[in-house]
């Protein structure tokens, strides 16, 4: 194992593309106005007939994500280079969410009052 690897893991690593600022505000306003679309579909959508299965945790979908990437990672065309990319940029949006679940706290929010 050589340092690169130990530096950046495979489910840390991101392969990034050449983007322009255009690019990535078309895929920031695509992506809101499907939120916004999905939001009013909703509301007429719901069946609450069957009960929800509990979804995967994030980690284990970045384990997932880590097993594609090295099966992928074993095949030599343009469609798996694609889906790497994807992989990555699924991991990275997962990081993301995480992050922004996360609640402020304040140093004293760890120690007691007496």
């Amino acid at each position: 194992m050589d340092i690169a690897t130990l530096l950046n893991p495979a489910v840390e690593t991101y392969n990034l593309f050449d983007a322009t600022d255009e690019d990535i505000f078309e895929s920031v306003m695509d992506a809101k106005m499907l939120r916004e679309r999905n939001a009013e579909d909703d509301d007429d959508d719901i069946d609450n007939s069957e009960p929800q299965a509990p979804g995967l945790t994030r980690r284990e979908a970045l384990q997932a994500t880590l097993m594609l990437k090295k099966y992928v990672g074993t095949i030599n065309n343009p469609f798996s280079r694609k889906f790497e990319v994807m992989l990555g940029s699924f991991g990275q949006q997962t990081r993301v969410a995480e992050m922004q679940d996360m609640k402020d706290t304040k140093l004293t929010d760890y120690f007691s009052r007496k």
